[in-house]
């Protein structure tokens, strides 16, 4: 075992608990662990790579009110954990109905993250990463257009597919494959017929 692999859990921990930037995420470390600015540098980097963590925002804080930014420290990056079990995507899906603006959108930009990673995952799909927002955006509008009872089974199965329960990426393919032939149905159908 490395010996920073105790520093590796304590700071997967802290970024459980609270979304935090690099800076306010050392500061955290720091009081019950020394660590250097390297080593959590390492750390985080590798969490990003194995796609444990992503990057949720930017703490502009870190200027110190300076108006006139021409740099960008990376102490102000916010990180975030990726929860793959299917209670959480579950939760983050239920988001989506929400009245909250704000929750909505940080519950979508997590889900997009999560489905983008399930999709590099599917190897044999013939999609393009650069479709995977478009993709998911119809899929959760096919979803929503759904009467209550299949729109809840929708949402179980889209949570489980994009969990990481064993059988998921196959899951998630089987509903991305019903959800665009189940559109290209209806699509067929709205056509209206060329007169001679």
């Amino acid at each position: 075992m490395s010996k920073n692999s105790g520093l590796r859990e304590l700071t997967l921990k802290i970024i459980g608990e609270k979304e935090l930037s690099k800076r306010k995420l050392l500061e955290e470390i720091r009081k019950s662990s020394h660590i250097s600015d390297k080593t959590l540098n390492e750390i985080l980097m590798s969490f990003l790579m194995d796609k444990k963590i992503y990057i949720i925002g930017y703490d502009f804080d870190v200027y110190d009110g300076i108006k006139r930014i021409q740099s960008i420290k990376s102490e102000g990056i916010i990180f975030g954990l990726i929860r793959t079990e299917s209670l959480d995507i579950n939760i983050l899906i239920r988001k989506l109905d929400g009245e909250d603006p704000l929750e909505l959108k940080d519950a979508l930009y997590k889900l997009k993250i999560i489905f983008k990673q399930k999709i590099s995952e599917i190897n044999n799909m013939s999609l393009d990463l650069n479709d995977s927002d478009p993709l998911f955006n119809r899929i959760i509008l096919h979803i929503k257009s759904r009467p209550k009872n299949q729109k809840n089974m929708l949402q179980n199965k889209l949570a489980l597919g994009l969990s990481n329960e064993r059988d998921s990426s196959e899951l998630l393919e089987h509903l991305i494959n019903y959800i665009i032939s189940h559109d290209e149905v209806k699509i067929n159908k709205l056509q209206i017929p060329q007169s001679k």
